[in-house]
């Protein structure tokens, strides 16, 4: 967590629902203003959407603009939280007094920062207070909207464990009462943003007689680190791609390309490969660009590519699933091989952006596209190790907030031999639903009933990547554990 020390910590009681509190803290100084009253208004509007607290597929994206050149007060943002846990959330709370509803006002969004935060519940409900359904606040988010659905909960997390550790630091007493309660995916979720500004993304103009097409692609921020990433690579992947590229050698990659089996992490590695490099990532798929007319998937490749140029020193072009760019003596289909055609000229200009492909099967692939200039670097991803499972399995306990002894961490390590990544967190997330969001021996051995491998399949396709390997030219980084250190 931040070193920013909390301008006030404070519980406020509300004259109208007396059995209902509401614990307040704040990075800034709340200033009541017309922001504050119609970011309250347009909450309150949406009255039904608190009312469904206990309807956990509820779910709104609150879009607000704030028109002109003049930027967003966060003070003023931060004091709608008064008036909404005072006067509109005890409503429901007093209804539904298991339930807490807790608001979460922060800057960004991939990695937020952390404004101010209430947390509204009944103390004299007959039923202990279980469950928080978060109000998420985000003010000039720096990705789009598809994203921000699909990491609030992962950010609500992160937020619900700061306003944790404030409680803990500032106002230890009413760390018990917050740490019991249960976080629930959000009730909502609210972007602020200048109405001049929108999230980044490219856009492509194809135009050609009475056809005339636009394509919108978003500029993603990367979510993943090199911290994520198996520590037994971490060392090659500064080493051959990220330094040189930092110090603008001349020798430096253009690219990489990232295979494995489904779930390894390939996606992962992408976002991490660009977060280290501090670039953003535009990811190009088929459906984008691609056409039923004769000649017009080449020309919107062509301007989406120029798009991508101007912006090289800014992101990464992502390729992800590329196995449609399979060799060409796969494809028998003249509009398929000139496509395939049009995305290696492309991928051999001296001025496109660092380049990242991702595939299952690397056979599939065409070899020209794998030779150094093109995609310099190959990085090869088998199932992971004991070691690497349990840092899979410490990082997603912490992100969802499950509770977890290291005893049964080490228990879950060796019930998922073999288990890809992805499968690790799933098995996390269904031993934690059975336990309601805490993971004991019994729900391990619940979920591993429910979730099976084909061992003998797997280690064939850890032979397969070894195969591949052997006969690939060029640089490899390879990350492919013995059967022993998986077992």
């Amino acid at each position: 967590m931040s070193e920013r020390k909390l301008v006030d910590i404070k519980v406020l009681w509300t004259n109208l629902y007396k059995s209902v509190r509401t614990f307040l803290l704040s990075f800034v100084r709340p200033s009541e203003s017309v922001l504050s009253y119609r970011l309250v208004e347009a909450l309150v509007r949406r009255r039904g959407l608190i009312d469904e607290i206990e309807d956990d597929k509820y779910h709104l994206l609150l879009k607000i603009n704030i028109k002109g050149s003049r930027t967003v007060d966060i003070n003023d943002v931060a004091y709608s939280l008064i008036p909404l846990s005072l006067t509109h959330l005890p409503k429901t709370i007093v209804q539904r007094g298991e339930y807490s509803l807790g608001t979460f006002l922060f800057e960004g969004f991939s990695k937020p920062k952390l404004v101010a935060a209430s947390i509204t519940l009944s103390k004299d409900s007959e039923k202990a207070v279980r469950y928080l359904r978060p109000i998420l606040i985000s003010v000039s988010p720096d990705v789009s909207d598809p994203l921000i659905k699909k990491h609030s909960g992962k950010v609500s997390s992160m937020l619900f464990r700061e306003v944790i550790t404030c409680f803990s630091k500032y106002a230890p007493r009413y760390v018990p009462i917050i740490n019991s309660i249960h976080l629930l995916r959000p009730l909502a979720v609210v972007v602020i943003r200048n109405g001049n500004k929108s999230y980044d993304e490219i856009k492509a103009v194809v135009s050609d007689g009475s056809e005339y097409r636009e394509v919108r692609i978003p500029i993603k921020v990367p979510s993943w680190s090199l911290e994520d990433l198996p520590p037994k690579i971490v060392e090659d992947v500064r080493m051959m791609i990220i330094n040189p590229i930092i110090k603008k050698y001349d020798f430096a990659p253009k690219g990489a390309f990232i295979t494995g089996p489904p779930g390894v992490g390939k996606s992962v590695m992408a976002e991490a490969l660009a977060a280290a490099l501090n670039l953003k990532m535009i990811e190009l798929r088929p459906s984008t660009y691609r056409s039923m007319w004769y000649g017009a998937t080449e020309k919107t490749l062509n301007a989406i590519f120029s798009q991508i140029i101007k912006k090289r020193s800014e992101v990464a072009l992502v390729l992800d699933d590329a196995e449609f760019i399979s060799s060409r003596k796969y494809t028998i289909h003249e509009a398929h091989i000139s496509e395939i055609s049009t995305i290696l000229y492309h991928l051999q200009r001296p001025d496109r952006p660092f380049t990242i492909l991702t595939a299952n099967n690397p056979d599939l692939i065409d070899p020209a596209l794998l030779r150094p200039g093109r995609i310099d670097v190959s990085i090869v991803l088998g199932y992971p190790d004991r070691v690497m499972r349990r840092k899979i399995i410490e990082r997603d306990v912490n992100r969802y907030g499950v509770k977890i002894s290291d005893e049964v961490i080490e228990t879950i390590v060796k019930a998922t031999k073999w288990f890809s990544a992805a499968e690790v967190n799933a098995f996390i997330r269904l031993a934690a639903s059975r336990g309601d969001g805490s993971i004991g021996l019994d729900e391990v051995e619940w979920a591993k009933r429910r979730m099976m491998v084909n061992v003998s399949e797997r280690k064939s396709m850890q032979e397969f990547l070894r195969w591949w390997v052997s006969k690939t030219q060029g640089m490899v980084i390879t990350y492919i554990p013995s059967d022993n250190d998986i077992e």
